[in-house]
Order: structure tokens, then sequence, then C-alpha cells
């Protein structure tokens, strides 16, 4: 299509949705016939110059939202989405346009934000908005390698977190864990990873997700726990991990020393972060949340309404 064409469809798309003109109007003013304005609406939409997205939004359940609060005080703010078409997919997508809608009042200039890696942060870092910031730092909260033939993905989010704030990125070249303590302790001598390290202690927003200690998953897949490793800390009363902590029932470090191995920031310095955002979507990270809430680990949480209701089912006042 020549530029004239294009200039054209613009022009049309521009009437019809922004100053809400008629197929027939539109058609009048420009001099051609109402079929024709219909056409180049499609072929606009067809070429991506126009993109619908229907906002739902999030519909802030305020007795839902209650409940959760009354049940964990720490937790300030929760966004709860409805399922309203019964598929995982498009319900995954709806709380992660949540999140991306609200992360440019979390992000300020000269800030440093934090980020983890996963299935959830990977489809919320390709909704995420076009942000005018200056001087933001984005660090990756644990290691992001794989000891195992795997794609984390952790590197694809932390690019488009930095894209999205037209920040500065650092990557923590590691795994999330390590076989021994002595080894992190020698990493952290590693000049990239003690500064990434330091950064976090004045990380003001982290954007992370939770893990429930089940298989599939992506620390199974990535080689940093095996079978072996599954069925002790279940025994031993692990329910899953936040930021690749692994944490009781109440939101605690399970083991002290099989923590030590973990390459990031600690649970505590996640802990004093101002403005903590947890994701998570489906009802089997129910227990996992509950832990990550009752531990402190969230000041917002964004989440899905049938999880939200089987923790609120699940503890009670």
């Amino acid at each position: 299509m020549d530029k004239k064409k294009i200039n054209q469809a613009i022009r049309i798309a521009k009437m019809y949705y922004e100053l809400h003109y008629n197929q027939l109007e539109i058609a009048q003013k420009e001099g051609i016939s109402k079929s024709s304005v219909s056409r180049i609406l499609k072929s606009a939409m067809d070429m991506g110059v126009i993109e619908v997205r229907i906002k739902d939004s999030v519909f802030m359940e305020s007795e839902l939202e209650d409940a959760l609060i009354s049940r964990f005080p720490l937790l300030k703010r929760a966004v709860i989405v409805p399922d309203l078409v019964n598929n995982p997919q498009i319900l995954m997508q709806d709380v992660c346009a949540a999140l991306a809608d609200d992360l440019p009042r979390y992000i300020k200039n000269n800030s440093v934000i934090g980020v983890t890696w996963g299935h959830v942060l990977g489809v919320l870092s390709k909704q995420l908005p076009k942000m005018k910031r200056k001087g933001v730092s984005v660090i990756q909260l644990t290691g992001g390698y794989s000891r195992a033939v795997f794609e984390s993905g952790a590197l694809d989010v932390l690019k488009n977190f930095v894209d999205s704030v037209g920040g500065t990125g650092y990557q923590i070249p590691a795994p999330a864990m390590v076989d021994k303590p002595f080894i992190v302790e020698a990493l952290k001598q590693d000049s990239q990873i003690g500064e990434i390290l330091r950064m976090a202690q004045v990380c003001q927003t982290a954007i992370f997700s939770v893990g429930n200690l089940e298989r599939p998953s992506i620390v199974y897949e990535m080689g940093l726990i095996d079978e072996k490793d599954y069925r002790d800390f279940s025994k031993r009363g692990a329910v899953g991990d936040c930021c690749s902590h692994f944490i009781n029932k109440d939101g605690e470090i399970f083991d002290e020393e099989i923590d030590a191995r973990v390459v990031g920031a600690s649970l505590e310095t996640i802990k004093k972060i101002p403005n903590k955002l947890l994701i998570a979507v489906g009802k089997q990270k129910a227990k996992i949340l509950a832990a990550a809430l009752k531990g402190g680990l969230a000041d917002s949480l964004y989440i899905d309404e049938p999880t939200a209701e089987e923790i609120v089912r699940s503890i009670p006042i």
C-alpha cells in the first residue's frame, strides 16, 4: 500500500475510533462509499495500524480483596482479575495486563527495579508499556542461568523490562542455586554480581512470582533441584519458592543451609523493598501464595479470582 493510502487508512481509523464518526459520515467526508470505509478499516487492522484490546479490567473485587487483606495484614492491595472465558492462557494474559497497566505508577526516575524470571514474568514482560523514565536500573534478583539444556527466558525478561523503561540492565551471570554455600560466597566477590547485590539493597520496586513444589516446574527443568530434593523438601515442610528461596507455610526459609546456596538477593533484602509486586495465576499456586503473603513478601498482589477464592477458603479468619 502506498503512502497516500496508508495516510487515508490512518485518517479513517482516527475518525472512527477516536472521533467516533460512523461509517456513513466518514464516507461522506472522504468522498467514498460506506463499503469502502469498512474495507479500509479491515485493511488497517490487518496491517497493524489498528490494534484492538479488550480491557475488561481489572475489576476490583472489593469484598474478596478485603477478605485477603484481613487474612494477610501485611498485604496493602490486591488486584483480582475475573476468569471471564474459562481459558488459562487468556486468564494469564489478563492478570499480566493488569500489572502492566499499573506498573508506571511504581517506576520513578533514577530508581532501581528488580525482576525475576519464569513463565509468568515471560508473559508479563511482553505486555509492558513504554515508559519515559530516566536513570532506571533493572536488576535480576536471582541468577537465571540453567544448569540443564533448558531456556529459562531470564535474559529476555530482563531485556523487555529494560526496553520498557529505557534503562540499563544488570544480569547475574550464574544459576539461581549452586551446589555449595562457599561457591555463593566466591561468586559474591565477582564485581558484577557484588554490584547487583548492593543495588538490591536500594531497590524500590520488585516484580516477581512464586513457584509451587510440584513437577514439572522451571526450577526442576533448569536442574536446580532434582527428584530427591523434591521429596526431601516436601517432607520437611517446604511449600514452594519465592525468588528461588524455598519457604515453609509461614513464609520463612525452610532450610538455612539450602538457602545459603541461592545466588541472588536474600529473602530479607526482598522483604525490605518498598514496592513488592507479586503476580501469580492458577489455583495450584494457592498454597505457596498464602505462604508468601503470610511472610510479608508482597505489598501488592495481582491474581485471578478463582485463586483468590481458593486462598480465602483455605484460611479461615
